[in-house]
């Protein structure tokens, strides 16, 4: 299925990345231009599963949201304009709805839950500081109209050089637009990089620059780790804890996906180091099914560690009800040195990896830009949780970008047909 989602605005960034695909042929690479996302993503699918620029919206009005009774994959309508629409609370074996009297008011906030109440506009609000949940698009305010509050915040990074709030990471300058950076937000003036090595001090500008030979340091994170940190598990958690059926009849505790066992355990040697881990919980509107999140992955362990016990991995982690686990994959395969090993698009000695810390040698490499796709059932309060550590010894470095974080009003609920995943080229 290819699902390709046009951008409403420009929030000021850079042009190469203020878009990402999700479910589509080709991730966004500095440098390129492709369809993107906005907040909150609405929009009907026709028989092809591609969504028609006619049927982009600027804003979740008058739309419907059914989640499916049977527990396949349904996916929302939406109106494009303010026009009245109606819905059904019932939702029948075809993820279809009837109609009732119960209207919208055209700003979808009021009228049956079924309508989508994700924030229209979310003004981004890390401008300065250095919060990390701020950075990622999160807990600007407790007003829910206007933004994505959250609970209960958790960074378990002792060693605060691991992680940086920064306005942009490397040297490098987009090769459309020479006056914008390479790595630069995909929206506000900030993201969050996070990795398992040390970041220096930020520039003057709140940029993140690191020297040649800074990407094999270890920091004093918690290290000898023989378990995933916090609600992660590395164990198989689809079959209701069997494994063998990816992404269904989850057992609501291990990882659904089935993608993190065996690169924790079976490529990977089993023990954790340099682990830097954050998480928080999450009130989903009503008539929302599901959340986008940006990410970009860096190491220095390829091409050299490939199918080796040193493996290191970027976890980003659901416990909504209607999916547990990992939910960062390209082309089905997490985010680890040997299962991205095709995938790594951005080689040694790239000039895109400028400023980054990976030297040019014959080692380092990274993905472009892609897009993580996430379920959640409307009205229910889950975690996500977001890790990346050395695997296998406390040495060489990943580093992960993330950033941009919203709901999504259709959602996607993973299935054997459709694990919600980004397909590469």
């Amino acid at each position: 299925m290819t699902l390709t989602l046009t951008a409403c605005g420009d929030d000021g960034g850079p042009s190469i990345s203020d878009t990402a695909n999700i479910t589509t042929l080709n991730p966004t690479l500095p440098g390129t231009s492709t369809s993107g996302v906005e907040d909150p993503t609405t929009g009907t699918t026709d028989p092809s599963g591609t969504m028609s620029d006619s049927e982009s919206a600027t804003e979740p009005t008058g739309t419907t949201a059914d989640a499916t009774a049977t527990g396949t994959t349904t996916e929302a309508a939406t109106t494009t304009d303010d026009t009245s629409t109606t819905t059904d609370d019932a939702t029948t074996t075809d993820g279809t709805s009837s109609t009732t009297d119960d209207t919208t008011t055209g700003n979808g906030t009021t009228g049956d839950i079924d309508e989508c109440q994700a924030p229209a506009t979310q003004p981004p609000c890390d401008e300065a500081g250095d919060d990390i949940f701020k950075a990622i698009g999160l807990n600007c305010s407790d007003n829910k109209a206007m933004a994505i509050p959250i609970k209960n915040p958790v960074i378990m990074a002792p060693d605060t050089s691991s992680y940086r709030v920064a306005t942009h990471f490397g040297t490098a300058k987009d090769p459309m637009d020479p006056n914008q950076w390479a790595w630069a937000p995909k929206e506000g003036s900030r993201f969050l990089v996070i990795g398992s090595g040390t970041f220096p001090n930020l520039e003057g500008d709140g940029g993140l620059v690191e020297q040649n030979g800074q990407d094999t340091q270890p920091n004093g994170n918690p290290g000898e780790l023989m378990q995933l940190p916090g609600v992660m598990h590395h164990e198989v958690g689809s079959n209701n804890g069997a494994g063998g059926t990816p992404f269904m009849n989850c057992d609501g505790v291990h990882d659904c996906s089935d993608t993190i066992a065996n690169q924790w355990n079976g490529i990977g040697a089993g023990v954790a180091y340099d682990v830097f881990y954050m998480s928080f919980d999450l009130e989903v509107p009503q008539g929302t099914h599901g959340y986008l999140l940006d990410f970009a992955y860096f190491t220095e362990e390829w091409p050299n560690y490939v199918n080796a016990t040193v493996n290191d991995m970027l976890i980003v982690w659901s416990t909504s009800e209607t999916f547990t686990g990992n939910v960062t994959f390209i082309d089905e395969q997490p985010l680890t040195v040997t299962a991205l090993d095709p995938y790594m698009t951005i080689l040694p000695g790239d000039p895109l990896l400028a400023g980054t810390g990976f030297p040019g040698d014959g080692e380092g490499a990274a993905t472009g830009w892609y897009t993580a796709k996430g379920s959640a059932a409307p009205g229910e309060t889950f975690t996500i949780a977001i890790s990346v550590f050395d695997l296998g010894d406390n040495v060489w470095d990943t580093v992960g970008i993330i950033d941009k974080f919203r709901w999504d009003c259709m959602g996607c609920v993973p299935n054997e047909v459709d694990s919600c995943g980004i397909i590469p080229q």
